[in-house]
C-alpha cells in the first residue's frame, strides 16, 4: 500500500534519531528499511534523514562595490539631457566626444576619476543609472508597443463553430459607419447588436467612436433587450477592446470574447444583420449631426417592426456534395416568437412583450418607416472633397475579360430594396434639373448677348 506525504513525513521522524546514533553499517539496514516503507530513492533517502531539521550557517553576502556613484549618476543625467533623451547604447557611442566637448565648453565639470569612470561605462549600466530620471520624466520605454497588447491576452476568442445550442442572452455587436466613403470629417455610426439564439437585433445611433459614446450607446442597447444579457461578442476594434468595455462586463458579470483578426465570419450573425437591418434601411450615405433625430426615431421604430414582424429563419445544417452545398433552415419565425417558445423569459416579461405586441401595428410602422427614409433622401449630404495626393498615380491595367466595377449600393442582385429605389430616383431628378438649369443658363446668356 503506497503511503501519503504526512505518512512519510511521520517515518522520517521516526527514523531520524535511530539513523543518526547508529553506527554505519546499522545506518544501512536502517536505510534499506526506510527506503522500502516509503519507496524513495537511496540517495534521496539518506539525504531526508541526514539533513531533517538541519540548521545551516547562512553566509551572508557582502554588500556590492559601488563603483559608479552619484557624481557618475549626475554627470551622466546632464549629457544625456544635452543629447535630448537618446537611449543608452546611442548615449555611449558619442559620449567620449561629447563630454570632450562639454568639458572644453565650461558647460560641465567633473573630477578625473568621475571622467574615467564616465568613459568605461557600458549601455546597460547607463540606461540603469537614468531609470530614475526617466521615470521622473515620464519617459514610456515601451512606447512603441501597442497599449492594448495585455487586453488582448484577457479576452478569451470565439470562433465560428462556438454558437451552436446557445441560450438567449448571447449577443454579438458591430459599429457601422455612416461615412458615404469618406473619412473626413464628423459622422454618424450605428451600434448593431443581434441575439444569436432568437435573432433580436438593436440598431443604436452612436454620435462618435470615442469610449464616451460607445458606453452611452451601450447602456441603452443593454436596457432595450426583453432579457439580461449574458455574452458580448465584438471584433478587435478600439471602440470594443478597451477597459471601459471591459470593466462594463465585470460589473454586470457578462462573457466578454472577440473574433480572430480578420476573420469576418467569426461574427457571422451580426455581419449578416449589418446588411438586412443597418444598410438595406439607411445605405451607404453619409449622415451627420442633422440627421441624428430622424435616425435615432427611424431606428426606434425600425427595432420594433424588424423583432416583432419580420420573420427570420435559422440554419440548421449544411452538407456539401461535390461543388454544391445544400442547406437546411427551420420554420420562419419572428425573434418574438422565438423568444416566447424559448421559455427563458420571466411571466412578468412575457406579459409585457406581448402586451407591447398587441399596441403595434405593422402597416402604422412601415409607413413611419417610409416617411423617414424619405425625410433622410431630401437630406442627403454631399461628401466632402478628399484630400489630393501629391504623389503620381499609376495607370490600372486594362484586363478585357473582366465587368466593370459597381457601387455596393448600386447592386441589383440582391432582393428588392424601395429606400435604395428611391434613393436613385432622387438622385436622377436632381441631376436632370441641374442640366435644365444649365441649359436655361446657357440659353439666357445666348439672347442677353444678341
Amino acid at each position: 500500500m503506497r503511503l501519503n506525504m504526512n505518512e512519510r513525513r511521520t517515518l522520517v521522524k521516526v527514523f531520524v534519531e535511530k539513523y543518526r546514533q547508529a553506527r554505519k553499517k546499522d545506518k544501512g539496514i536502517l536505510l534499506d528499511e526506510f527506503i522500502e516503507l516509503t519507496g524513495y530513492s537511496r540517495s534521496y533517502a539518506s539525504r531526508a534523514l541526514r539533513d531533517f531539521k538541519m540548521v545551516r550557517a547562512v553566509r551572508k553576502k557582502r554588500p556590492a562595490r559601488i563603483i559608479y556613484d552619484a557624481d557618475v549618476r549626475l554627470a551622466l543625467e546632464k549629457v544625456w539631457t544635452v543629447l535630448d533623451y537618446v537611449c543608452g547604447k546611442r548615449l555611449v557611442a558619442v559620449l567620449p566626444d561629447v563630454l570632450e566637448k562639454l568639458i572644453k565648453l565650461d558647460e560641465i565639470s567633473v573630477s578625473r576619476d568621475t571622467r574615467r569612470k564616465l568613459l568605461s561605462i557600458s549601455s546597460a549600466t547607463a540606461d540603469r543609472l537614468l531609470a530614475g530620471a526617466r521615470d521622473r520624466l515620464g519617459r514610456n520605454r515601451n512606447a512603441g508597443q501597442n497599449p492594448r497588447r495585455h487586453l488582448f491576452s484577457q479576452i478569451p476568442i470565439k470562433t465560428f463553430g462556438e454558437w451552436k445550442n446557445v441560450v438567449p442572452g448571447f449577443v454579438q455587436m458591430d459599429l457601422v459607419a455612416h461615412n458615404g466613403g469618406n473619412v473626413n470629417g464628423g459622422h454618424l455610426w450605428t451600434l448593431n447588436t443581434t441575439d444569436v439564439a432568437s435573432g433580436w437585433t438593436i440598431a443604436t445611433l452612436v454620435s462618435a467612436k470615442s469610449e464616451f459614446q460607445m458606453m452611452k450607446g451601450i447602456y441603452r442597447m443593454k436596457r432595450s433587450f426583453p432579457f439580461p444579457l449574458r455574452g458580448l461578442h465584438a471584433d478587435n476594434g478600439s471602440e470594443f477592446v478597451n477597459g471601459t468595455v471591459m470593466n462594463f462586463c465585470r460589473r454586470y458579470q457578462i462573457e466578454f470574447t472577440r473574433s480572430r483578426p480578420y476573420r469576418k465570419n467569426d461574427a457571422c450573425y451580426i455581419e449578416q444583420r449589418n446588411n438586412t437591418i443597418v444598410r438595406r434601411n439607411v445605405g451607404y450615405f453619409r449622415y451627420e449631426k442633422q440627421h441624428q433625430v430622424i435616425l435615432a426615431e427611424l431606428y426606434r421604430n425600425l427595432n420594433l417592426y424588424s423583432n416583432f414582424f419580420q420573420p427570420v429563419m435559422m440554419l440548421v445544417s449544411k452538407k456539401r456534395s461535390g461543388a454544391k452545398v445544400y442547406r437546411k433552415y427551420d420554420k420562419p419565425q419572428t425573434p418574438y416568437q422565438r423568444l416566447l417558445s424559448r421559455g427563458t423569459l420571466t411571466r412578468t416579461r412575457k406579459r409585457q412583450l406581448k402586451a407591447l405586441y398587441d399596441s403595434l401595428n405593422p402597416a402604422e410602422l412601415r409607413r413611419q418607416i417610409d416617411r423617414l427614409q424619405n425625410e433622410l433622401i431630401g437630406m442627403e449630404t454631399p461628401r466632402p472633397r478628399k484630400k489630393l495626393k501629391t504623389e503620381r498615380q499609376r495607370r490600372p491595367k486594362r484586363v478585357s475579360n473582366t465587368a466593370p466595377g459597381r457601387r455596393r449600393e448600386d447592386d441589383t442582385t440582391n432582393a428588392a430594396n424601395t429606400f435604395m429605389d428611391r434613393m436613385r430616383l432622387f438622385r436622377l431628378k436632381n441631376d436632370l434639373q441641374k442640366l435644365w438649369d444649365k441649359r436655361d443658363a446657357v440659353s439666357g446668356d445666348a439672347q442677353q448677348s444678341q
